[in-house]
C-alpha cells in the first residue's frame, strides 16, 4: 500500500508544481493608443517603456502601442518629445486597453549645458538612412516666394539632390526620379508637383509626419531602388473646431479641422491656390493678359472610432493645373 501512495503524493507534487510554473509564467498584453491632450491626435513614435526594466516599445503609425509581459504590477511610462511624461501604475492580471493622453510642455526651462563625449560604436540604430521631419522644422525653413513645400525641403536633406533648378523632383544617391516611392497615406502618388514642376502636390497645412528612407526600405514598401518617401496627412482635431490660413504672395491657403463625434472621430479639410496669374493682366503684351497658368488643390480626410478597437479612415486628394497660352 505504501508505494501506490508514493506514487500519488509524487504525481500531485508535480501537478502542483506544473500549476505553479504555468502561473508564473501567465502573460498578458497592455495595448492603446497616446494622443494629444489638446487636439487628440495621435503622437508617432511615442515612447512606451515599463519603469525600472529594459521593456518598452513605440507607437507605430497610427499612434498605437502593444507589450506583452508577464502578470505582476508594473510603472509604465509615456513619453514624447516636447510633451510632459505620464506614469501610470498597473496591475496586470488580465488584457488591458490603455489610452493616454499626453500635454505639451509648456514650462520654462533653465539653461541646460550638455556634456559628452566621442563613443566608438559601429551600430548606432536599427534604422538605416531614414529621416523623419516634422512639418513645424519645415515650416522655419527659407522657401521659393515663401510657401512652405516638403519637397524643397527633402532637397536639402544629405544624399539627396534635386531634380532640376527650381523642380520638385529629387534623386537620392545617385538613383533616378522615377525610382522613389512617395507615398500619402499609404497610397502612392505618381505625379508629385505643380505648376511645371516649381511646386508639389503636398500642402504642408495638412500633413503631421513626413519619413524618408534613403535605403535598405522594408519589404512592405516593395522593391524601389532609391528611396521611399511616407507622408501622413492630419487626422483633424477631435477636441474643438479651428481654422488656419494664410496669404502669401503667389497664393492662399485654408485649414478646416475639427471633431465629428467628440472623442470619437475628426476631419480636417485643407485647400490651397495661386494666383499669379491675375498679374498677367496688367501686362502691356494682349497675349500675355490672357495666359492662363495657375493651380488648386484640396486635401481632405476623416477618420471615425468604431468600438474600443478598431478605426475607419477615408483620405482623399483633388488637385488640377490651368495652363494655357492666349486663346
Amino acid at each position: 500500500m505504501k508505494k501506490p501512495i508514493k506514487k500519488l503524493l509524487s504525481l500531485a507534487t508535480i501537478m502542483l508544481l506544473l500549476s505553479i510554473i504555468s502561473i508564473a509564467q501567465q502573460k498578458h498584453t497592455i495595448s492603446g493608443h497616446v494622443t494629444d491632450a489638446a487636439t487628440g491626435e495621435e503622437l508617432l513614435g511615442s515612447s512606451v517603456v515599463i519603469k525600472a526594466s529594459s521593456t518598452g516599445t513605440v507607437t507605430n503609425g497610427y499612434g498605437f502601442y502593444s507589450l506583452t509581459m508577464e502578470q505582476g504590477n508594473y510603472e509604465v511610462i509615456y513619453s514624447f518629445i516636447g510633451y510632459q511624461s505620464v506614469t501610470k501604475k498597473i496591475e496586470l492580471s488580465k488584457n488591458q486597453v490603455i489610452n493616454i493622453e499626453l500635454g505639451e510642455n509648456t514650462e520654462n526651462l533653465a539653461e541646460v549645458e550638455v556634456l559628452g563625449q566621442k563613443v566608438d560604436k559601429n551600430v548606432r540604430s536599427t534604422d538605416m538612412g531614414v529621416l523623419k521631419l516634422n512639418p513645424k522644422e519645415i515650416a522655419t525653413l527659407p522657401v521659393l516666394f515663401g510657401e512652405q513645400d516638403v519637397l524643397k525641403t527633402i532637397q536639402l536633406m544629405p544624399g539627396v539632390k534635386a531634380a532640376g533648378e527650381g523642380g520638385s523632383g529629387f534623386h537620392v544617391r545617385g538613383g533616378s526620379a522615377d525610382q522613389n516611392l512617395i507615398l500619402i497615406d499609404e497610397s502612392p502618388v505618381y505625379n508629385a508637383s505643380h505648376l511645371m514642376g516649381f511646386f508639389s502636390v503636398f500642402n504642408s497645412d495638412a500633413l503631421k509626419d513626413v519619413t524618408m528612407i534613403k535605403g535598405g526600405m522594408p519589404a512592405e514598401y516593395g522593391g524601389r531602388l532609391s528611396s521611399v518617401l511616407d507622408i501622413k496627412m492630419k487626422d483633424g482635431n477631435m477636441k474643438d473646431f479651428g481654422a488656419s490660413g494664410g496669404i502669401g504672395l503667389i497664393s492662399s491657403r485654408l485649414t478646416l479641422e475639427g471633431p465629428i463625434k467628440e472623442n470619437d472621430g475628426s476631419f480636417v479639410i485643407s485647400g490651397r491656390r495661386t494666383y499669379a496669374d491675375l498679374f498677367l493682366a496688367f501686362s502691356s503684351e494682349e497675349q500675355l493678359q490672357n495666359t492662363s497658368l495657375y493651380f488648386y488643390d484640396l486635401n481632405m480626410k476623416a477618420n471615425y472610432k468604431i468600438g474600443g478597437r478598431d478605426r475607419i479612415y477615408l483620405s482623399g486628394y483633388f488637385g488640377r493645373d490651368v495652363f494655357g497660352f492666349n486663346d
